[in-house]
Order: structure tokens, then C-alpha cells, then sequence
């Protein structure tokens, strides 16, 4: 009865982390491309309006799941549709801080894996959308982990974490260095160093190469359907974002070890 309670306060917090987690994918990619505008102050201010034409939103358009559902997911203003990704990643959110409650309960450790489900949602569907993997969350990712790591939180020893960041961030820069010099481009961005770096820390320097071979792969896979749905061939020099191929296949080996 006692976990039931403590999944249920983290399924609601998750709900409301999961409507913030939304304001930060639409509106710090802006703020990064928009060099003059702080970050940090745009995902404060000015407050929630609608995507599709700015309107001002009242507070019961603002009820995670529910203003979505009740909307139909259109804009209750221009009609416009409302992405889907809104209510999905306050699910998600939700989701994630549950299993965080019932694996861990309310404890430090359980708040340390939602802070990590939190930063890997907003990675995964900023990337998505705009290609971009934003320093401050990445940075973030690696820094909970080797700390949660030195202080014992998490199952990593904290040798295996900093191995794993420093491993993480030197292999796939290896191998776009020699993918450089063979197709005179580059095939990776520096975000996914960064990246693997910051699941590195939470991994360890073991799952590195499997972590990588599982994201090729779900990568292929992913490429494949699309092409099929599509019925079109992808180019290779086609750009696709590898982040959420990471983030699927360390969430994996994450989940497996926790």
C-alpha cells in the first residue's frame, strides 16, 4: 500500500514535470539558434501559449493529458492540430517517474533516475525535431551521473563511470575521425560524443560497444521501415539524428542494470 502511494505522488509529479519537459523541447532549441535570448529565462517567460499562433493559454488549456484530450488535440483558438509528441511526453514522463517510485521508492536514488528519465526525454525529441543536443542537458546527464556514481547512488562504481564518460566520448569520435577522412564529411556530430559520454557515465565503460552496436542497429531498423512506409530509398548522405538511437539503446542497458 505504501509503494502504491509513493508510485502514485511520482506519477503525479512525473504529469507535471512531463508539461515543463514540453516547454523545454520547443523552446530552447529557439533560444539556442537565437544567440541574443538567455535559455534559462526563455523557459520561464513569457508564459504557455499556443505553438500553432501564439495565443495566450488559460490555465485549464494547461492540464497535463487532460487540456490535450479534451482539445481533441487541436488549438482551441485557430483549430490548428496540436502534436501528438505534447501529450506523449508528459506520458512518458509520467511513466518514467512511476517505475523510478517503484523501483527505488521516494529516495535519493529514485529522484536520481527521474532527474536522468527527465533530461533523456527532452534529449530525445529536441534531437528528433531539430537535430540538436543542447550542452546544457548533455552536460547535465554526464555530471548527475558521475556524481550519483562517487556518492553510490546508482549501481556504476565511480572508476567505471568516468572510464565509461571517457570511452563514451573517445569512440565515437574515432570513428567519425576515420569516416572524415574516407567521405570528407563528417558522419557524426560532436552532440553525440557528448552523449555517449553522458551515458558512459551510467553504463560504464563495459556496455560502451554494445551500447553503440545496439544504437547502429536500431538505427537500420528504424531506417528500414521508414523506407518502406515511405517506399523510398534513403541517400547516404541523407542526415538523420542519431541521439534518440542512443538514448533507446542506453535507456536499455540502463533499465537491464538498475
Amino acid at each position: 500500500m505504501e509503494n502504491f502511494i509513493e508510485i502514485f505522488i511520482a506519477s503525479v509529479f512525473g504529469l507535471i514535470v512531463g508539461s515543463f519537459l514540453n516547454v523545454v523541447i520547443y523552446r530552447l532549441p529557439k533560444a539556442i539558434l537565437n544567440e541574443s535570448e538567455s535559455s534559462l529565462r526563455c523557459l520561464l517567460w513569457p508564459g504557455s501559449t499556443a505553438p500553432c499562433c501564439g495565443k495566450v493559454l488559460h490555465w485549464y488549456e494547461n492540464i497535463p493529458v487532460f487540456s490535450w484530450l479534451f482539445l481533441r488535440g487541436k488549438c482551441g483558438y485557430c483549430k490548428q492540430p496540436i502534436s501528438p509528441r505534447y501529450i506523449l511526453v508528459e506520458l512518458l514522463t509520467t511513466g518514467a517517474f512511476a517505475w523510478s517510485a517503484w523501483s527505488y521508492g521516494l529516495s535519493i536514488s529514485g529522484g536520481i533516475y527521474a532527474v536522468f528519465f527527465a533530461i533523456a526525454i527532452s534529449l530525445f525529441f529536441i534531437d528528433l525535431e531539430t537535430f540538436l543536443l543542447p550542452d546544457r542537458l548533455t552536460y547535465s546527464m554526464l555530471w548527475l551521473g558521475l556524481l550519483a556514481a562517487a556518492f553510490g547512488y546508482i549501481s556504476i562504481s565511480p572508476s567505471d563511470a568516468i572510464f565509461g564518460s571517457c570511452l563514451g566520448y573517445l569512440l565515437p569520435w574515432s570513428i567519425n575521425a576515420v569516416y572524415f577522412l574516407v567521405r570528407k564529411h563528417d558522419g557524426l556530430g560532436g552532440g553525440d560524443y557528448k552523449l555517449l559520454a553522458a551515458l558512459g557515465a551510467w553504463v560504464g565503460w563495459v556496455d560502451i560497444v554494445p551500447l553503440l552496436c545496439g544504437a547502429s542497429v536500431i538505427g537500420l531498423v528504424v531506417i528500414g521501415l521508414v523506407s518502406v512506409v515511405k517506399r523510398e530509398k534513403l541517400l547516404m548522405n541523407q542526415a538523420l539524428p542519431f541521439g534518440p538511437f542512443l538514448l533507446l539503446s542506453g535507456l536499455s542497458f540502463i533499465l537491464w542494470g538498475a
